[in-house]
């Protein structure tokens, strides 16, 4: 009796499953597919943190964007707007941004940077670690709280810093004295600033002065009203 020998051709072997319903299915382009989604870039915000001089970083990564450097970075949180905050490249793909935003509520609305080839990547995931992030020192509140005035009118000129300082419950801290003209840059920091000139402003008799709270050194100081600057005496908050 002769032998047979049975030549089947790959395409009559996948007529015949697929007529069993055992149909091939083209895993590998799938697979394919799926990874050169997952390489499209992305735009992530890694996280969020106080720095060490009291500020808040926004920590940015751009994610599968190639070799070349990206466009900076813009974008919106809860305080207004930030950017264009320049790329920086660690290794691989990844492309890191670092932006500086003021102490206190954040929450990131939106970002987005465009790749070198011309392709604008939108934030990933807007609104994470979103919360109150006060990175400064803590600030202790004064115990006597003094409001500013453009004209203060005393009865009487208080003499020296310590009766000027003590009319709003503080104690003196330093003084410019033999002063003239209309304005007066501070010399120093303080939480309330004391402007003497003469006395008008006020009803006959009594002295003006001006009252500035919370100044810093720099700032400039004015007269009450129109007479030259004799002195000004700076207070600090008591200690209790």
């Amino acid at each position: 009796m002769k032998k047979l020998t049975f030549v089947i051709s790959a395409a009559v072997i996948a007529s015949a499953l697929a007529g069993c319903g055992l149909a091939t299915d083209d895993t590998t382009d799938q697979t394919s597919s799926e990874a050169r989604a997952a390489q499209a870039p992305m735009l992530n915000l890694s996280h969020i943190e106080c720095t060490d001089d009291g500020q808040v970083l926004a920590h940015f990564v751009l994610l599968f964007a190639g070799p070349a450097k990206p466009g900076p970075l813009t974008g919106t949180y809860s305080g207004g707007s930030f950017g264009p905050v320049e790329a920086s490249k660690s290794s691989g793909n990844v492309w890191h941004y670092n932006v500086i935003l003021p102490s206190g509520e954040i929450d990131i609305y939106s970002a987005s940077a465009t790749t070198a080839s011309g392709q604008v990547v939108t934030l990933h995931n807007p609104g994470e670690y979103a919360g109150n992030y006060q990175c400064g020192p803590d600030v202790e509140e004064c115990p006597v709280q003094v409001q500013p005035a453009d004209v203060f009118c005393t009865d009487s000129p208080l003499t020296n810093p310590g009766a000027e300082c003590a009319a709003f419950g503080l104690v003196p801290q330093g003084k410019d004295d033999n002063l003239s003209g209309l304005t007066f840059v501070a010399t120093q920091d303080a939480y309330l600033a004391i402007v003497k000139s003469g006395t008008h402003g006020c009803e006959p008799g009594q002295s003006a002065y001006r009252i500035y709270v919370n100044v810093s050194a720099g700032d400039v100081l004015s007269t009450p009203v129109d007479q030259g600057i004799s002195h000004v005496t700076y207070c600090a908050c008591p200690e209790s």
